[in-house]
């Protein structure tokens, strides 16, 4: 079951940038085109129409050879996210090609392709089937416990794998049923990857068979935990990496890991939280960042003081303001590391900022 964690959290994952035009760059000049100032369903279907034009169908076959490119650590080893712990050590890895599926007893034995959307949901279908995004590379032993169960988080668990991956009874209010856990450190590449497919592919929703989807969008329960694992586990460097060389293979991008900010645009904000969770909630975006970084304090409008600072303990930039949205342009900072502090009655965060130009 995922940990309540107050939103004041938020400012310590999502702190962590790359303000990087080397990733920037990445993104096709002009890609996200006619977006600007849309939200809603009017954004949705309009980054619809972008990541589904000019696509380039994969086989089945073409996707143990996109994951040498798309899923490698840094070790060489397979990113596998119902094996890999990080931070930690993982239990196993896996050796691209070597230890490919083939047959599997238990954990540890093999990889395989998860379709992270099951793929009975939408009777196997094309484009869906082979699409690199939600076709991820996963013990073949842990793919099959989880089946084609939905995500969700667990009350009480009758299988754990070894990274403490979970299937079990639903804790999420609405549904009421078996669920598959992922750890918490993946939780919102899952969360990013079904907004992906219920942009992508929201004129075939109607038609798939299985809760979380219900008409061309989400279930109430299925939204508002995804969004709440998107805020919790923010984009990693990992999904940034392997947006960009999906896009090689497939010619489309993930828009919510290119800018997680319009997941809040089209759906909006988690509800029911717990209400400590309530007192500070804030969004800093977009990441990662080129020329400015907006920080929301999500209409909480009181005195805060925000200052950027240099290793050396030059303050480059300070300002306070009662506004609830806040913009600091980066365009006159070198390439270096700073560190960023934010004061006021909710308290004080002092996080590392890295500026690569």
């Amino acid at each position: 079951m995922i940990k309540k964690h107050p939103f004041i959290q938020l400012f310590t994952l999502t702190f962590f940038l790359v303000i990087a035009s080397q990733l920037v760059a990445q993104i096709p000049a002009g890609y996200y085109n006619g977006t600007a100032g849309l939200t809603g369903v009017t954004l949705k279907n309009k980054l619809h129409d972008i990541i589904s034009a000019n696509t380039v169908e994969l086989s089945y076959s073409d996707l143990w050879t996109a994951y040498p490119t798309t899923d490698e650590r840094i070790d060489g080893k397979l990113w596998d996210m119902y094996s890999d712990i990080p931070g930690g050590t993982a239990p196993y890895s896996f050796t691209f090609g070597t230890d490919q599926c083939g047959s599997y007893n238990s954990e540890a034995d093999c990889y395989n392709r998860e379709h992270s959307v099951p793929a009975s949901w939408f009777n196997d279908n094309a484009p869906m089937y082979t699409d690199l995004f939600h076709v991820v590379p996963t013990d073949g032993y842990v793919n099959n416990r989880r089946s084609n169960f939905p995500f969700g988080n667990v009350a009480s668990a009758t299988w754990t794998s070894q990274n403490g991956s979970k299937l079990g009874s639903s804790a999420v209010p609405g549904y009421v049923g078996t669920v598959f856990e992922p750890i918490d450190s993946f939780k919102g590449d899952f969360a990013r990857i079904y907004f992906y497919m219920a942009t992508r592919y929201k004129d075939e929703l109607p038609s798939w068979t299985a809760d979380p989807f219900s008409g061309s969008d989400f279930s109430s329960w299925a939204k508002n935990m995804f969004l709440i694992w998107n805020a919790l586990d923010p984009v990693s460097a990992k999904e940034i990496d392997r947006n960009n060389y999906v896009h090689d293979l497939q010619n489309n991008r993930n828009p919510y890991v290119d800018n997680p900010q319009w997941i809040n645009d089209v759906w909006g904000f988690p509800v029911g939280m717990a209400e400590n969770e309530n007192k500070f909630i804030a969004r800093i975006y977009p990441i990662p960042a080129q020329d400015n970084l907006t920080i929301d304090l999500m209409n909480k409008t009181m005195s805060t003081s925000l200052t950027i600072i240099q290793l050396d303990g030059k303050i480059v930039f300070s300002t306070t303001t009662n506004q609830s949205k806040i913009n600091i342009e980066l365009n006159s900072l070198a390439n270096g590391t700073y560190f960023l502090t934010i004061q006021n009655d909710m308290g004080f965060f002092k996080e590392k900022v890295v500026v690569l130009r």
